[in-house]
């Protein structure tokens, strides 16, 4: 499910100039945020499954109802011709006579750098559900057995503040455990197989989809991860230097937060780590090509092509140990992150798997 169809997804207005995030409070944007994740897929399944029928049909509790909140927005059923610039002649300016007068009269709101109805209808869906849910959050019980009480707890937790700072590292410590444990490279490679169902971070990417060459069949894909800044660029280009210190400081107060020794020094070799993998990545002209990005592979062929990387622990623990084909996003780049994760030291590897961790787990 992409992030587009939780909730920017089009009406007629979509392609008026003026794209932006909608306005809600910092509690619906970590619960957004909690479903809009590339992570968690059944997590945020679930989250949907138990949220899409309440606020379809079920009624606002009490203490959450509001008049603009619970008024039915249906509008007039039609041709709607009220949004067009009658000044405008046709011909001259496609977006000017459609929507000309909706534009000139629309106040954009202070704290978005554009609007569209599109963006108005997510307003009001989310300050809808933020309020059901937190007047469910108010009323939930702590046995909880009806569907509103179970999605007020489960909001209540996201939203706890005091019990999160209270728990602090104590959440996350048997992902932490599990990286201590790991002495070998493999180890820690296996662990990053948990990347899509844990809070590992992964020097490869994976996923499944549609496969581009055969669309009746559905294809497990490789390509190249590891980065922790949005993209290469900010580790190579030193117009991103002030960043890229900024990034390493992170890296510092995230490892000293769950007790690792040295953090300062570890940090540092996490982000040399990191700047080795962006060389070795694909820049984003690259990866548009829709013909270099797929190099069918077996997996005795993929271990013979990238041998420093552990494969099959990897897979085995992304459920995937049955393989008989994957899809290499960026082959040449996959045989450079492998042959960069050999010659890495252990410690090192152990230390950017923390961050990560100790980077991921607060979202959820």
């Amino acid at each position: 499910m992409s992030r587009s169809s939780l909730g920017e997804g089009g009406l007629f207005n979509s392609n008026l100039a003026i794209f932006r995030g909608s306005a809600v409070g910092r509690s619906m944007r970590v619960v957004l945020r909690c479903i809009k994740s590339s992570k968690f897929m059944m997590h945020r399944l679930l989250f949907i499954r138990l949220l899409l029928p309440l606020a379809l049909c079920a009624p606002l509790p009490a203490s959450a109802a509001s008049p603009s909140v619970n008024h039915q927005h249906y509008g007039t059923w039609g041709l709607d011709l009220s949004g067009h610039d009658t000044t405008t002649q046709r011909g001259t300016h496609y977006t000017r006579l459609p929507n000309g007068s909706w534009i000139d009269k629309t106040q954009i709101p202070p704290d978005k750098p554009g609007y569209s109805l599109r963006l108005a209808m997510t307003d009001l869906t989310e300050q809808r559900l933020h309020e059901m849910m937190e007047g469910f959050a108010a009323n939930a019980k702590s046995d909880s057995t009806t569907l509103e009480d179970k999605v007020g707890a489960f909001y209540h937790s996201f939203m706890d503040d005091a019990r999160i700072d209270q728990t602090g590292v104590k959440a996350i410590e048997q992902e932490l455990a599990d990286v201590k444990n790991a002495k070998w490279r493999d180890d820690l490679a296996a662990l990053m197989g948990r990347t899509t169902t844990d809070f590992e971070g992964s020097l490869f990417n994976y996923g499944i989809d549609v496969d581009l060459k055969d669309p009746k069949h559905y294809a497990f894909y490789i390509g190249q991860g590891g980065l922790g800044l949005p993209d290469r660029d900010y580790y190579l280009n030193p117009n991103f230097a002030a960043q890229k210190t900024a990034y390493q400081e992170y890296v510092v107060t995230l490892l000293r937060l769950t007790n690792w020794p040295e953090p300062e020094t570890r940090a540092k070799d996490v982000v040399d780590f990191e700047t080795k993998v962006a060389d070795a990545s694909w820049n984003k002209t690259q990866q548009r090509d829709p013909i270099a990005i797929y190099k069918p592979m077996t997996l005795d062929e993929l271990e013979k092509f990238a041998p420093g990387f552990a494969w099959k622990p990897f897979l085995s623990e992304a459920k995937m140990g049955k393989l008989t084909s994957i899809i290499v996003g960026e082959k040449r780049s996959s045989a450079k992150l492998a042959e960069s994760y050999a010659k890495t030291q252990v410690n090192t590897i152990r230390a950017w798997h923390t961050f990560h961790i100790a980077d991921t787990a607060p979202h959820y």
